[in-house]
């Protein structure tokens, strides 16, 4: 059994406490860890963003954002910040553009990085009512914790789980030497789908191009920030494209 650490009372309110964990694994080369931090760099420039933010009953969340590998490898790269407006999100934004991403080794562990995560939303000092764990990632789990395990106790704490697979390339590519090899996308989004994602209001948004990577991660932002507008899509059969959200939000 993995035995989750005992809850701390938080203190400050906010809509939705997020982290971001961001996977920097071997198989992500230096252009992909470039191009999704830079994808929420811009996201947290982009008057949508801010928009969101402020459409919800308090009009502030709480952001972290960790970067993950291997089992027990994992780093905090900007700490909990709370977002409330133009200046805070861009405060948020200059930090993390700061940093150079990692690249962890020790193969590709999602239980260890939802764990880490969730340490962060135990001790974040803030209370929501919606907390999340935003996590990519271009591969499945080989490493660490049992997956099926944390995700079940996870969600039976009332976490949400949602997921951006990276699907524009094979699952080999940059693990393994030898010729390239096509692997439908489908796979890592119904992996994603059936073994990370969970808990209320949970969806994966994949990257399916590579010149896609910010507008997904804003897309998929957006969505965490609104997620009660969203309550009742899923079941209707809507999907997470851009032209849906614009009809919801209308």
């Amino acid at each position: 059994m993995v035995l989750l650490p005992a809850e701390s009372r938080a203190q400050t309110l906010v809509d939705v406490e997020i982290v971001i964990a961001a996977d920097v694994s071997v198989s992500m080369d230096r252009e992909e860890t470039r191009l999704q931090q830079e994808g929420f760099v811009h996201a947290f420039r982009h008057p949508d963003i801010l928009s969101a933010i402020q459409s919800g009953p308090v009009g502030r969340i709480a952001v972290a954002y960790i970067e993950w590998g291997g089992a027990g490898r994992h780093r905090v790269v900007v700490p909990w910040s709370l977002i409330e407006d133009a200046e805070s999100a861009h405060r948020f934004a200059r930090r993390l553009e700061k940093n150079r991403p990692a690249r962890f080794n020790r193969g590709t562990s999602i239980s260890s990085a939802l764990l880490r995560s969730y340490d962060l939303l135990l001790a974040s000092g803030y209370s929501a009512t919606r907390r999340v764990i935003n996590i990519s990632g271009d591969g499945v789990q080989n490493k660490g914790p049992d997956l099926a395990l944390v995700r079940s106790e996870l969600l039976s704490a009332g976490v949400t789980i949602n997921g951006l697979p990276i699907v524009y390339k094979g699952l080999l590519d940059g693990v393994v030497a030898g010729p390239e090899r096509e692997t439908d996308p489908r796979v890592l989004i119904e992996y994603f789908e059936q073994a990370v994602i969970g808990g209320p209001y949970a969806f994966v948004e994949p990257v399916t191009a590579i010149e896609s990577y910010t507008e997904a991660v804003r897309r998929k932002l957006i969505r965490e920030i609104r997620t009660p507008m969203y309550a009742g899509l899923r079941n209707a059969g809507w999907t997470s494209s851009a032209e849906d959200e614009d009809r919801a939000a209308e």
